[in-house]
C-alpha cells in the first residue's frame, strides 16, 4: 500500500522521466534501420550527378508555373518528419568526445577504412585495424572540429534517412512528444549509431573528391544557376538531391559556413523564388521557432538572401559574391560497392602517394597539402620569399588550380575559417602562416594543422589574441614536416606534434624448436611514429622548430634563443607484428597471429645548448623483434627500458627576424650526445 501511494503522490515530471528511460531502450531497437544505414547508407551506388547549368531555364519555369501552387518537392518530405528533432546546438554540446574518446577512435576506425582504403592502418591490416599515427591525428583533430558544430552532418544525414514512401510521424516519436512536450534529446545519447552515422558524413565535407565539385559550383555558378539545378533535381524527380551551403564573408574570406536541406521550390511571380529548406539549428515544430525556413532567390537580380530569425544574421549574396554551393548526395558515394582495398574510393590526404595501381591513380585527385585551423579565427597563408621586400598577397587560385579552400560548415554562426588545400608543387617551399584571434573566442584554444604526403603536424593549445597576430612558417616537405614558431611575445611553448605513418619491413626465418618441430615463420613489422615537443619558454622575437626526417628516421628540433632551453619530449610508437607461422614440413598447418602494441614514453628537461639542434633517431627506440618468438616479445614489452638518446650537431641559424628556422642536418658526426630517463607508459597492447 506503501508503494500505491508513493506512486499516486510521486510528481508527473517523475513519472514521465521513468516512462522515456523506459522507452528508450524500446527505441533503441526500433531504430536499428538507423544503425544499418549509417553502415551502407553513404556507400550505395553513385548516380549520375545533377549538377547541369545548361537545362532550358525558361522550359523549367514555365513547368513549375503548371504545378499546383507554383510548387515542386521533394517526394512527401516534411521536416518535421524527415528533419531531426533535436538541434545542432543539442547535439553537438552532447557529442562529448573527451568522454569516450576510444569509443569514437573505434568506430571511426571503420569509416576512415571505407574512406581511404586499409593504408590508414598499421601494416595495412583491415580486421585488425591500428591506425598509422597520421591517420589517429588527423581523426582527432576532425573530432575536435566536430565541437564547431554539426550541420553538414545533419543535413546530408536527413536525406540519407530521407525515403519518398515515408509515412507520418512514428508513433514513438509522438508518443515521447506527448509526455515531455517535445522530443527528448537525451534519446539520441542512446543511438551512438546516429552519431556516428552523421559525424561520418560530416567529416566528408573535406575529402578532396567532395570539396572540388562544390568548390566548382560555388566559384563558376551564378545564384540563379544554382536554382536552375535544384529544379532539375525537383522536376525530374531525382532521388539524388543537394545539400546547400551558405557563407559569410570576414575581410574577404569565407566564413560562418552552414548547411541546410533544399527540399521544395515555389514560385513567389516577379522572377521571385523561395527554396524552403531544413535547417538543423532550428528543428520544425518547437514551440516559438521558426517556420517555413526558405532561401529567396531573385533572378531578375540574380541574388539570394536567407535570414532564418530576425535578430541572427543574414547570408546573401550576388553572382559575384561566390557565398553559395551545392553539394549533391552522391559525390559523397564510391563509384560502387566494393571490398576493403589498400586505397580507398577517396584521396587520402595524410597517406604516402604511389599507393595505387596505374588506374586508380588515373581516377584519384593528385596528392596535396592542408592547412587547416581547428577552431575560430583568421587564417592567412602566403608564399614565403627572404628577398622579398614587400608583402605578398595571401595564396588564391591560379590556372594551374595551386590553391583551394575548403570552407567549414559548422552552423553555429563560428568564425572558423576556409582551409588552405596546395598541390604538391608546394612540396619543400617555405609558406608564411597569419593567425590571429577573433572577438567571439577570445577564451578557446585552437589547433593548427598541417596534413602532408605520410604525416601530419600540429601546432596545439594555441590561445589566439584578437589584438596580435602570430606567426609560424611551415614547410612540406617530401621527407616530412617543418614547424616554426615565432613568439610575437614572452610566451610558454604551445605544444609542437609530428605524427607519421608507418614504415613496413617483412622477412622469414627459422623459428623450429623442441617444443613446436619444425617451423617457419613469415614476419610483417610495421611501425608507426608521433612525437610532441612543449614546455620551453619562448622569449619575445625568438623562434622554434621541429621538424621530422624519414629518410634518415630522425626527428630534429631547436630554438635560437641565446641561452640553453629545456623541453618536454614525448615519443609514441605503434607497433604491429603479423606472423604466418607453417608448422611441420610436409603435411604442414598455418597459424597466423598478430601482436599490437602501443607505447608513450616522456622525458622532462631535455637539454639543448645555444646554437645546437638536437635530433632524436626514432627507428631504434621501437623494440626490435628480430627472430624473438611471441612470448618472447610480450616479455620484452612488458619490461621496457625507454631511455631517450639526443644527439647535437650545430645549428645553421637562418636570417634573423621572422623567417622559418630550417633544421638542416650536418651530414656529420654529432658534436655531442646525452641520454634521458622518462616516464613509460603503456597504451595498449594486444596479442
Amino acid at each position: 500500500m506503501a508503494i500505491i501511494h508513493g506512486i499516486k503522490l510521486g510528481s508527473w515530471r517523475r513519472w514521465r522521466w521513468l516512462a522515456v528511460m523506459l522507452l528508450t531502450t524500446y527505441i533503441t531497437v526500433q531504430l536499428v534501420p538507423y544503425g544499418a544505414l549509417a553502415a551502407v547508407s553513404p556507400w550505395a551506388t553513385r548516380q549520375t550527378p545533377a549538377v547541369d547549368p545548361t537545362p532550358n531555364y525558361l522550359d523549367m519555369l514555365a513547368q513549375l508555373e503548371q504545378l499546383p501552387g507554383g510548387s515542386v518537392a521533394l517526394p512527401n518530405f516534411d521536416p518535421a518528419v524527415n528533419g531531426f528533432q533535436f538541434s545542432n546546438q543539442e547535439l553537438t554540446q552532447a557529442i562529448d568526445i573527451t568522454r569516450n574518446p576510444q569509443a569514437w577512435e573505434e568506430v571511426l576506425t571503420e569509416q576512415l577504412q571505407q574512406l581511404f582504403g586499409t593504408q590508414v592502418c598499421i601494416g595495412g591490416e583491415s580486421t585488425t585495424c591500428v591506425l598509422t599515427a597520421a591517420a589517429q591525428s588527423w581523426l582527432q583533430t576532425q573530432l575536435g572540429r566536430m565541437n564547431q558544430g554539426l550541420s553538414e552532418g545533419m543535413a546530408a544525414a536527413v536525406l540519407d534517412l530521407w525515403q519518398p514512401g515515408q509515412p507520418r510521424l512514428p508513433w514513438w516519436q509522438r508518443l515521447v512528444n506527448a509526455l515531455l512536450g517535445r522530443t527528448v534529446f537525451g534519446l539520441v545519447r542512446t543511438l551512438f549509431d546516429l552519431q556516428t552515422f552523421i559525424a561520418n558524413l560530416f567529416l566528408m565535407q573535406g575529402v578532396t573528391e567532395v570539396a572540388q565539385q562544390t568548390q566548382t559550383v560555388r566559384d563558376t555558378f551564378t545564384p540563379t544557376q544554382i536554382l536552375r539545378s535544384l529544379l532539375g533535381v525537383f522536376l525530374g524527380g531525382s532521388l539524388d538531391p543537394f545539400t546547400m551551403g551558405v557563407y559569410r564573408r570576414l575581410e574577404g574570406a569565407l566564413t560562418e559556413g552552414h548547411s541546410l536541406t533544399p527540399y521544395r521550390v515555389e514560385d513567389q511571380g516577379q522572377g521571385k523564388y523561395w527554396v524552403y529548406v531544413y535547417d538543423s539549428n532550428y528543428p520544425a515544430g518547437r514551440p516559438g521557432g521558426p517556420t517555413d525556413l526558405h532561401v529567396e532567390f531573385d533572378t531578375q537580380a540574380d541574388t539570394w538572401t536567407y535570414q532564418p530569425i530576425a535578430s541572427g544574421p543574414v547570408f546573401e549574396g550576388d553572382d559575384q559574391s561566390k557565398t553559395l554551393d551545392l553539394t549533391q548526395r552522391s559525390w559523397r558515394q564510391p563509384p560502387d560497392e566494393q571490398p576493403l582495398a589498400a586505397t580507398g574510393p577517396f584521396t587520402c590526404p595524410f597517406c604516402y602517394p604511389g599507393a595505387e595501381t596505374e588506374a586508380e591513380a588515373g581516377i584519384k585527385a593528385a596528392p596535396t597539402v592542408d592547412i587547416t585551423l581547428i577552431g575560430e579565427g583568421l587564417l592567412t597563408v602566403i608564399p614565403y620569399e627572404e628577398s622579398a621586400d614587400a608583402d605578398l598577397a595571401p595564396l588564391t587560385l591560379s590556372g594551374q588550380d595551386v590553391v583551394e579552400l575548403v570552407p567549414f560548415k559548422g552552423g553555429l554562426n563560428r568564425e572558423v575559417p576556409a582551409s588552405y588545400r596546395l598541390s604538391a608543387a608546394q612540396l619543400g617551399h617555405p609558406l608564411q602562416v597569419t593567425l590571429t584571434g577573433v572577438a567571439t573566442a577570445p577564451d578557446q584554444t585552437a589547433t593548427l594543422q598541417l596534413t602532408g604526403p605520410g604525416y601530419t603536424a600540429n601546432v596545439e593549445e594555441l590561445r589566439l589574441d584578437p589584438s596580435q597576430s602570430l606567426t609560424l612558417f611551415l614547410v612540406a616537405n617530401a621527407t616530412g614536416p617543418e614547424i616554426t614558431l615565432v613568439a610575437n611575445r614572452a610566451t610558454d611553448l604551445p605544444r609542437l606534434s609530428i605524427s607519421l605513418t608507418d614504415d613496413t619491413s617483412a622477412y622469414q626465418f627459422n623459428s623450429s624448436s623442441p617444443e613446436t618441430g619444425f617451423s617457419i615463420t613469415d614476419r610483417q613489422v610495421s611501425k608507426s611514429s608521433g612525437f610532441d615537443l612543449s614546455g620551453l619558454k619562448l622569449p619575445a622575437g625568438q623562434r622554434v622548430a621541429l621538424a621530422a626526417n624519414t629518410d634518415l628516421k630522425r626527428l630534429y628540433f631547436a630554438d635560437d634563443t641565446l641561452a640553453s632551453s629545456q623541453y618536454a619530449l614525448t615519443v609514441k610508437n605503434r607497433i604491429v607484428i603479423k606472423d604466418r607461422i607453417q608448422l611441420g614440413e610436409r603435411q604442414p598447418d598455418f597459424v597466423n597471429y598478430t601482436l599490437a602494441y602501443d607505447e608513450e614514453m616522456r622525458a622532462s628537461g631535455v637539454e639543448i645548448e645555444s646554437q645546437r639542434q638536437a635530433f632524436f633517431d626514432y627507428d631504434p627506440a621501437f623494440v626490435d623483434p628480430a627472430e624473438l618468438p611471441r612470448q618472447t616479445l610480450l616479455e620484452a614489452f612488458d619490461q621496457r627500458d625507454f631511455p631517450i638518446a639526443v644527439a647535437y650537431e650545430p645549428l645553421m641559424v637562418s636570417a634573423n627576424g621572422p623567417s622559418p628556422l630550417r633544421l638542416v642536418p650536418s651530414g656529420r658526426e654529432p658534436v655531442g650526445q646525452r641520454v634521458f630517463q622518462g616516464s613509460l607508459r603503456k597504451a595498449g597492447g594486444k596479442g
